[in-house]
């Protein structure tokens, strides 16, 4: 028999339910729940051939080298089943207080008025469909720690967003790739909208690409040594069609090609991905918020959580804009990474305006008057 919901969620007395769901089953999960537990699989096969290469060697040490194999493959097929129990049995609800996340017995709140930002990662192939990231603003520096609530595969997380805001989203609202201007709440204006100019590459970016290159050249040299290793077991008399050589070759051109691929998938997301993304990237600052998109993910920022703003230069005499945020009785800001030394990256889509044009202006219109319901920036507009 069901409980009755506030003794299930442990709501407040006076605690009043707006909206009740869950994931959407049945969707493809994301791409790292495939490309980790393969890296597993692949990694369980060479490991496996050379359990094998022993064997035949006459070399004991194939047991212990049969069970990491076998582990290795337990590994894998772990994180292949690791969404269906931590994801699918998941519950979510908000209230007129607090957004719940639930799972078992375990549960995590936030409270409404405590989100600075929210982050909408909209599903590569089921369209309506993403994840909601709530993200509370935290102290930098020693304090620092992440509070962030995520609720996957939900049906119109941008819908859902507006809901938890207590805003009303429009008739185009819950699909991602209708255009921003399109899905904004009802009654909210535009007042700038812009793209990042320059390279669109961060120093993230760069390191990315030069750790590509370094993992693209030890690929290269593994493969020039062991190639010469088989070349001279076939000087010393190893057939090229024994089964010795098979797996000796198998085993090479496999974890050869996982140490290139791993190297190429660096350097491309180091450079044509990321220029790709800051070409996708686009800036809307209406009266309420400010929402930054790059590819499928949009960060939707409250205007009155911006304290203040942090200029660093960037290419080509262009400023990158860290937005400084507070949260209510956080007591401490949220530098956005400006204080690092690195920027945060690109691809997280931080709440940061980078490669701006006109930053002085800009500065103007984000930290003028925020009050909603005096209607925020009517005068700059």
């Amino acid at each position: 028999m069901e409980q009755p919901i506030d003794r299930t969620w442990r709501l407040l007395p006076s605690e009043r339910l707006q909206w009740r769901g869950g994931p959407t089953l049945g969707v493809p999960r994301d791409l790292r729940w495939y490309l980790v537990p393969g890296l597993f699989f692949a990694l369980a096969v060479v490991t496996a051939m050379f359990a094998g290469l022993l064997y035949l060697s006459g070399i004991p040490a194939v047991r212990s080298t049969a069970f990491t194999a076998f582990y290795l493959l337990l590994t894998g097929v772990s994180i292949r089943v690791l969404p269906h129990l931590l994801q699918d049995p998941c519950e979510y609800m908000v209230t007129d207080r607090q957004v719940i996340w639930k799972r078992g017995s375990y549960r995590r709140t936030m409270d409404r008025q405590a989100i600075t930002y929210a982050r909408i990662h909209w599903h590569r192939s089921v369209p309506g469909v993403g994840h909601l990231e709530l993200v509370r603003a935290v102290p930098f520096g020693p304090l620092a720690r992440r509070q962030r609530l995520w609720l996957h595969d939900v049906q119109g997380p941008d819908v859902l967003f507006a809901r938890i805001r207590a805003a009303l989203p429009n008739e185009f609202a819950g699909y991602g790739d209708v255009a921003l201007t399109d899905r904004l709440d009802q009654g909210e204006r535009v007042l700038w909208g812009a793209s990042p100019s320059g390279f669109r590459l961060g120093s993230g970016d760069l390191l990315t690409a030069l750790v590509g290159v370094v993992v693209l050249g030890v690929g290269a040299l593994y493969a020039h040594r062991t190639g010469q290793v088989l070349i001279e077991l076939e000087h010393l008399g190893l057939p090229v069609r024994s089964l010795t050589w098979v797996l000796l070759f198998l085993a090479i051109a496999i974890s050869g090609s996982i140490i290139v691929g791993a190297g190429a998938a660096l350097l491309w997301h180091g450079l044509w991905g990321a220029r790709a993304g800051g070409s996708s990237t686009e800036y809307v600052l209406t009266n309420e918020r400010l929402i930054i998109r790059r590819g499928r993910t949009e960060l939707s920022l409250d205007r009155r959580r911006i304290v203040d703003i942090a200029e660093l230069p960037s290419s080509r005499g262009l400023t990158n804009l860290h937005l400084i945020l507070d949260a209510p009785d956080a007591r401490a800001l949220e530098d956005s990474g400006a204080l690092g030394i690195l920027s945060p990256p690109r691809a997280t889509v931080p709440p940061v305006l980078y490669e701006v044009q006109e930053p002085e202006l800009l500065r103007e219109l984000l930290l003028s008057r925020r009050d909603r319901k005096s209607g925020p920036l009517d005068n700059a507009a």
